[in-house]
């Protein structure tokens, strides 16, 4: 199965390889190039991008995804990138991290998310 992840960091890395050790494709996705610690998952593939432009994830070809995961510490970003995920590339399941709870009332499934 192919998984986007949204989120470089900690989070989203620790995801990456607990996907990949269980055999899926994964593409990471981070716009800091800090994040982008390839050595730490060597078997993902990377992009630098931010996940909430629509020619970024042309990029990132998310139309060709199973799974979106925004993982990333921005609320704002996780959702954007869920819904684009969701409404405009068609991505069957999409997951985010929710990183305040007064925000979990946004990510629900009447969004998709």
């Amino acid at each position: 199965m192919k998984i986007a992840i949204a989120g470089a960091g900690n989070v989203g890395r620790s995801i990456a390889r607990e996907l990949l050790e269980n055999g899926h494709h994964v593409l990471l996705i981070d716009r800091d190039p800090k994040a982008l610690k390839i050595d730490s998952v060597p078997n993902a593939e990377w992009l630098m991008a931010d996940v909430c432009e629509i020619s970024s994830l042309d990029n990132a070809k998310l139309d060709t995804c199973q799974v979106l995961i925004a993982a990333t510490g921005d609320d704002k970003v996780n959702l954007v990138a869920s819904l684009l995920a969701k409404t405009e590339y068609g991505v069957p399941r999409v997951v985010a991290r929710v990183n305040h709870p007064k925000n979990e009332w946004m990510f629900d499934s009447s969004w998709g998310v």
